[in-house]
C-alpha cells in the first residue's frame, strides 16, 4: 500500500530534501512514470541532458527502499520521494511499461536476498523455522551508521572546541556560512538533530548565557555518544532522539500504552527548516504527554485534538528518562470532560522543568497547569510581557491574540492557564473559565 503524504516526508533525510522532492513532485518534470505490481518507477528531468531513472520497490521487509541515478548521496533521494509524492497525488498519470532493465535487476536481486530459503536450509537442528529480517545484515547497517555518527560527532567537538578557544565574544562576527558548513556535515553523518542544534547558534549569539548553555548541549551530546554503551536504556533513548535517529513507532505502540480519557492541554506550531510542527500536549493523572506531528510547507498537518477538550484515546509512552514523548494508538474520540490538573506556581513550573532536565539535558519544552498567576503587559516600548505571582514572573511570549485574550479575561487578577515553557518565556495555550479550558488562539479546525 502506497503511504500516505505525512509518512513519505518523514522518509527525507533532511527538510532539504522534504522540500525539493515537493518541488519535483509535478508530472511536468517527469517524462514518464510507471507503476508495476510492487514497484514504481520513472525519469526525472533534472539539471543535466540525461533525465534520472528512479525506482521504488514496495516488497521485503525492509520496504519501501529506493533506487536513483543521481549523484546525491542522500538517501533516499529528492528524487525518490518524489516518485512516491506523485504516486499519492497523480495516480492516473501512471502507466504499465515494461520495467527498463536497470531497475528490473536491482529488482530481481531484492527479491532474491528476501526469497525464503529452501526447505532443507531453512529447518535448523531442532526443526524449528527461521524468518524475519537478517540480523547480521541489520547490525551490519546500525554499525555503519553510528561510525559515521561518530566521525560527525568528534567533527563537531573539534568545531566547538576551536570555537570556545577562540572566544564566544568572537562567535557573532563568524559568517553564517560556518554554523551552515557544520550543520550539512552533521547531516551527512546521519544525526540531523545535532545538525537542528548547530543551526540554532545564531539565535543564541546576542545571549552570551544562553549561548554558553546551547553549546553546552552541543558537546554533551560529544561526550554522551562515545559513552553510549554505559548509559541505561531510556539514556540512550534520550540521547538518539537528540542526535535525530528516528522513533520506531510500531515498536513503541508494541511496548504498550494507556488508554483512557486525556484533557487537552493546548497546541502550538513552529516552523522550522522547511517543516511545521505541531505540538500537541495532553494530560491525565500525573503523566503529561506530548504527541508530534509533522508537514511540509505548504501541505496541511493532521486534524488536531480539540484543544481544552477531552478524548478517549490510547497512547504510547516512547522509551526515555521523562516519558514525555507518546504515540497515538489508532483514533481519538471526543469524551466527557475530564477534570483540571492542579495548577502549579512558578516556582513550581521551574522545579518540575529542572527535575526534568536533570533527567533528560536536551529536553527543550515542558507544559504545565499555571496559577494564580497574574499577567502583566508591557509599561512602555520595548518592556516585555510577564506572567508574576507573589514569589517573580516570568517572560511571557505566545501570539498577541492570546496574550491580549489572557489580559482580557483576567482583568489585572491572578487567573490559571495552560502554558508551555521553554527555558526561556511561556506560551500560553488555554486559560481557565467556569472550569473548563479555552484556547486562547481561537484553535485550530480539529477532526472533532
Amino acid at each position: 500500500m502506497t503511504p500516505t503524504h505525512d509518512p513519505i516526508l518523514t522518509l527525507a533525510p533532511d527538510a532539504g530534501s522534504a522540500a525539493s522532492a515537493r518541488t519535483l513532485a509535478t508530472p511536468a518534470r517527469w517524462p514518464d512514470l510507471h507503476a508495476g505490481p510492487t514497484h514504481l518507477w520513472g525519469h526525472c528531468q533534472g539539471s543535466g541532458a540525461r533525465p534520472y531513472l528512479t525506482g521504488v520497490d514496495h516488497s521485503g521487509p525492509d520496504a519501501p527502499a529506493f533506487k536513483c541515478s543521481c549523484p546525491s548521496r542522500k538517501f533516499p533521494c529528492k528524487h525518490a520521494l518524489a516518485l512516491l509524492l506523485l504516486h499519492e497525488s497523480h495516480p492516473q498519470h501512471f502507466g504499465t511499461d515494461p520495467t527498463p532493465d536497470a531497475i528490473r535487476t536491482w529488482l530481481d536481486g531484492r527479491a532474491g536476498k528476501h526469497a525464503p530459503p529452501d526447505a532443507d536450509a531453512d529447518a535448523d537442528p531442532a526443526g524449528e523455522t527461521r524468518s524475519g529480517p537478517d540480523p547480521a545484515a541489520q547490525a551490519k547497517r546500525r554499525a555503519a551508521r553510528e561510525k559515521k555518527v561518530s566521525l560527525g560527532l568528534d567533527a563537531l567537538q573539534t568545531f566547538l572546541k576551536d570555537l570556545v578557544r577562540d572566544g564566544l565574544a568572537q562567535a557573532a562576527a563568524r559568517p553564517y556560512s560556518d554554523w551552515d558548513t557544520q550543520a550539512a556535515r552533521l547531516v551527512d553523518a546521519q544525526a540531523p538533530g545535532a545538525a537542528r542544534l548547530v543551526r540554532m547558534i545564531p539565535e543564541v549569539l546576542p545571549h552570551p548565557d544562553r549561548l554558553l548553555a546551547h553549546l553546552g548541549r552541543l558537546y554533551l551530546l560529544t561526550e554522551a555518544w562515545p559513552r553510549r554503551n554505559t548509559l541505561s536504556a531510556p539514556q540512550q533513548a534520550d540521547l538518539r532522539a537528540a542526535l535525530g535517529f528516528p522513533l520506531d513507532k510500531a515498536a513503541t505502540i508494541a511496548a504498550g500504552g494507556t488508554d483512557t480519557r486525556w484533557l487537552v492541554l493546548g497546541h502550538t506550531i513552529s516552523d522550522e527548516e522547511h517543516v511545521r510542527t505541531r505540538r500537541s500536549w495532553l494530560h491525565e493523572g500525573g503523566t503529561t504527554a506530548l504527541l508530534l506531528d509533522f508537514a511540509a510547507p505548504g501541505w496541511p498537518l493532521p486534524p488536531a485534538l480539540p484543544a481544552g477538550g477531552s478524548v478517549r484515546a490510547r497512547l504510547s509512552p516512547a522509551q526515555g528518562a521523562v516519558p514525555q514523548r507518546h504515540v497515538l494508538d489508532g483514533e481519538a474520540t471526543r469524551s466527557a470532560p475530564a477534570p483540571l490538573p492542579a495548577p502549579v506556581t512558578l516556582d513550581g513550573l521551574l522545579d518540575a522543568h529542572g527535575a526534568a532536565l536533570a533527567l533528560n539535558p536536551w529536553l527543550e519544552r515542558t507544559a504545565h497547569h499555571l496559577g494564580p498567576v497574574t499577567v502583566h503587559p508591557p509599561t512602555r516600548d520595548g518592556d516585555p510581557w510577564r506572567a508574576g505571582d507573589a514569589r517573580g514572573s516570568l517572560l511571557l511570549g505566545g501570539s498577541d491574540t492570546a496574550r491580549l485574550t489572557l489580559l482580557a479575561l483576567g482583568g489585572g487578577h491572578p487567573q490559571t492557564f495552560t502554558a508551555e515553557w521553554d527555558g526561556q518565556s511561556l506560551t500560553p495555550l488555554c486559560a481557565v473559565q467556569d472550569g473548563t479550558l479555552h484556547p486562547l488562539d481561537g484553535g485550530e479546525d480539529d477532526g472533532f
